[in-house]
């Protein structure tokens, strides 16, 4: 536990120089250009990770015609370097409102449409479901953490609805991602990491045509069953 204790402060620096770098890259690139933010998107996030002495392994492949939602498994605060490296094209996501009050971080989360939610608010979530609605109209990829906060002890939390109402709503298939190795690396509460290797698991998209049959229960729970396998959430032990 010493060495992984030294290891980490030596991680925390090198991750920050990191961050900060990525950072003035994506802002930039996202202000210039776009089409150019999602080409070094995905470098710059494995940048990161590498940092940390992170090495992401992806599973499966994403599809690569038509417009998704992406549900993920949401086991640390890694998720938001690891999401990037799945999607093909454009995408964004909903995230909690507060995270728009992170300093450069929101700039980013604002400049590719970003929907803020405060699942607290019945009212404001249903309101920011439909603006997702509408950016999947526009042919870009929504990506979601149903389980709505991290996990604190390694096993996936009971999923929202508000995703799968989505995905009813607008007819739109759901790409379900099983990620393992990120809890590991440090959990939340457990202030030095462990490196090593993080496992992304790419799933089959679900079938639209099922979702009358499913209902939004049904559509959750076989989502919920398909990443909890793809996870492998039993191997993610503190």
């Amino acid at each position: 536990m010493l060495k992984y204790k030294l290891i980490s402060l030596v991680l925390y620096v090198s991750g920050l120089l990191a961050f900060i770098l990525i950072a003035f890259i994506l802002i930039l690139s996202g202000f210039i250009f776009l089409p150019l933010f999602y080409g070094t998107v995905k470098a710059c996030c494995r940048l990161m990770l590498s940092s940390l002495l992170l090495w992401p392994n992806i599973k499966g492949k994403f599809p690569p015609d038509g417009t998704y939602i992406i549900m993920m498994n949401h086991s640390s605060f890694l998720d938001v370097f690891i999401f990037p490296l799945i999607p093909i094209g454009a995408w964004t996501g909903i995230s909690a409102a507060k995270n728009f009050k992170i300093p450069i971080f929101s700039s980013i989360m604002k400049r590719i449409q970003t929907i803020p939610i405060d699942r607290k608010n019945r009212l404001s979530a249903f309101e920011s479901i439909k603006k997702a609605e509408d950016v999947l109209k526009q042919g870009i990829h929504i990506g979601i953490l149903p389980e709505g906060t991290r996990t604190l002890d390694g096993k996936m939390k009971a999923f929202k609805k508000g995703g799968f109402h989505m995905a009813i709503n607008s007819n739109t298939a759901i790409v379900p991602v099983g990620v393992s190795g990120a809890y590991n690396f440090k959990p939340k509460d457990r202030w030095w990491m462990k490196p090593g290797s993080i496992s992304i698991n790419i799933g089959s998209p679900t079938n639209v045509s099922e979702y009358s049959d499913l209902g939004i229960d049904g559509l959750k729970n076989a989502v919920e069953k398909t990443i909890k396998e793809l996870s492998g959430e039993s191997h993610e032990v503190k």
